[in-house]
C-alpha cells in the first residue's frame, strides 16, 4: 500500500504540472478567482457523479467532528489558501511565488514530525535536501526579473512573501489535519466534503468582492473553457483524488516529497508547450529532484 501511495502522489504531481499549463493558458481571459471557482465547481459535479456511480453516499451517518474536520480542512486548503496565493501572485509575480510554493514540502514535514511523530530518517532527510534544492534550483531564473524593484516596492514585496508563506502553511495544515481520519475514510467521499466546503467558502469570498457581476460572467461558456475545462478537470478532479490516495497510503512526510515534485514537471512541460528556455541548471534540478524523492520515499530496485 506504501508504493500504491507514492505511484498516487507522483500521479497528482504530473496532473497538478499539465493543470498549470492549461491554467496559464487560459489564465489571459479569467481572473485568478474566476478561474479556481469555475474548477472547483466543476470539481463538485464530478465528484457527485462520481459518487452516485460509486455507490459512496453523499450525506453518511458519519459523526459531526468527522465532518466538520473534513470542513475545516476544505476552507482551509482551498478557499483561503488560494485566496492568499492569488494575493501573493500579484504582489511579488509567478517566479517568487514559485520560491515560496517550496516552503509547502519542509513545511508539511514540520506539521507531520510534530502532530503525526512521523519520522523520515537519513535517508528522508537527504532526500527532502535534494528536492528542496532542485525546486530552488530550477525556480531561481524566474525570480530575475523580480530583482529590478525599487525601493517603494519593499512593502508590496514583503506583503506578497507573507501571503504566500500563510498559503502554504495553509495547505500543509489542512492535509496533515486529517490524516489519522483519512486512513479510515473513503477518499471519493473525503474530497467531496472537502472541495463543497472549500466552494462554498469561495462562493463567499466571490459575493463580497466589489466587482462580483465580472466575475460570474466569466463563468459563462467562452473559449478559454477549451483550456479551462480540461485544466480543472485534470487539477482539481484527477490530482486531487491522486493527492489524498497518496496522503492515505503513504506516509505524510513522504507523500509531500513526490508531491513536490510538480514544480520539476512545470518546467519540463513549460519547455515544450510553452517554449520556456532549458537550461543546465534545470536539467541538473530534475535529475536531484528524481533522485531526492526515490531516496526519501525508501523505493529499493
Amino acid at each position: 500500500m506504501h508504493s500504491i501511495g507514492i505511484l498516487a502522489s507522483l500521479a497528482a504531481a504530473f496532473f497538478w504540472a499539465v493543470a498549470i499549463i492549461l491554467f496559464k493558458k487560459s489564465g489571459d481571459t479569467i481572473s485568478p478567482l474566476a478561474l479556481n471557482l469555475f474548477k472547483c465547481l466543476l470539481t463538485l459535479v464530478l465528484l457527485v457523479a462520481t459518487l452516485f456511480f460509486s455507490g459512496v453516499p453523499l450525506f453518511p451517518t458519519a459523526p459531526l467532528n468527522t465532518w466538520l474536520l473534513f470542513a475545516v480542512s476544505g476552507i482551509m486548503g482551498i478557499s483561503l489558501a488560494d485566496t492568499f496565493l492569488f494575493m501573493a501572485l500579484t504582489r511579488i509575480g509567478a517566479g517568487m511565488t514559485a520560491v515560496v510554493e517550496c516552503l509547502y514540502l519542509p513545511l508539511t514535514l514540520l506539521l507531520s514530525f510534530l502532530f503525526l511523530n512521523e519520522s523520515l530518517g537519513m535517508k528522508g532527510i537527504c532526500g527532502a535536501a535534494l528536492v528542496i534544492g532542485a525546486i530552488f534550483m530550477a525556480s531561481a531564473p524566474f525570480g530575475k526579473h523580480d530583482q529590478n524593484r525599487n525601493g517603494s516596492a519593499l512593502r508590496p514585496l514583503l506583503g506578497g512573501l507573507f501571503f504566500g508563506i500563510v498559503s502554504m502553511l495553509l495547505i500543509a495544515a489542512s492535509i496533515v489535519m486529517i490524516k489519522h481520519q483519512l486512513e479510515k475514510t473513503d477518499v471519493l467521499w473525503v474530497s467531496f466534503v472537502r472541495v463543497l466546503f472549500g466552494t462554498a467558502g469561495l462562493l463567499v469570498a466571490a459575493l463580497l468582492t466589489g466587482n462580483r457581476r465580472s466575475l460570474f460572467v466569466q463563468l459563462i461558456p467562452s473559449r478559454a473553457w477549451l483550456t479551462a475545462l480540461p485544466g480543472a478537470f485534470i487539477g482539481n478532479y484527477l490530482a486531487m483524488l491522486a493527492w489524498l490516495a497518496g496522503m492515505k497510503y503513504a506516509l505524510v512526510s513522504v507523500a509531500a516529497i513526490v508531491n513536490q515534485l510538480s514544480t520539476i514537471f512545470i518546467f519540463l512541460l513549460g519547455a515544450v508547450f510553452l517554449r520556456e528556455p532549458v537550461t543546465a541548471s534545470r536539467i541538473l534540478a530534475t535529475l536531484m529532484a528524481v533522485c531526492g524523492a526515490v531516496l526519501a520515499s525508501g523505493v529499493t530496485f
